[in-house]
């Protein structure tokens, strides 16, 4: 009896534990191990699924790409000047798609963009979170997709990456 009444109270920790996914120099915060998955043209896709006990669906996934041609060789200015048009170049592509962005600035000072969007898909409205930045000749695009329309996970997701 006592094993049962343990377990029983053990559950719900169980099920709201996170893990400490470690991504191509940097740390992501999720509640389900992600998953690598390679990707054509130098792209790598991270991704985990997880369902609460009230129906609603959350995966949370990482896209890199290796920039290190296209940075090769920038520094001071030049590097600057590439990491801000870059950015403005995601803030531009996702208005001009009728997505809501902003710019924001990750705990260790990255400057990064907030991509907030809506999807359907077959009758079913999800909402996307991403969050676009660069960090050591990659680019990251760290995503939140919900059918919860209200959640509020996704305002904390840059509180789930941790560059050191």
């Amino acid at each position: 009896m006592k094993k049962i009444i343990f377990a029983l109270l053990l559950i719900p920790f169980l099920g709201f534990s996170q893990t400490d996914n470690k991504i191509e120099g940097l740390n992501f915060d999720a509640p389900c191990e992600l998953e690598y998955t390679r990707n054509l043209g130098n792209q790598n896709n991270y991704s985990c699924v997880t369902q609460v006990s009230t129906g609603e669906i959350f995966q949370y996934s990482i896209t890199v790409q290796n920039l290190f041609e296209e940075m090769s060789g920038l520094s001071g200015n030049t590097l600057k000047a590439f990491k801000e048009q870059f950015l403005k170049t995601t803030t531009e592509n996702a208005e001009s798609n009728n997505e809501k962005a902003e710019n924001i600035v990750l705990a260790n000072g990255e400057k990064a963009v907030k991509i907030e969007s809506f999807l359907t898909y077959a009758d079913q409205k999800f909402k996307n979170t991403s969050i676009v930045f660069l960090y050591k000749q990659k680019s990251f695009i760290v995503n939140l997709t919900t059918n919860d329309l209200t959640s509020t996970k996704s305002n904390s997701l840059t509180e789930r990456i941790k560059i050191k």
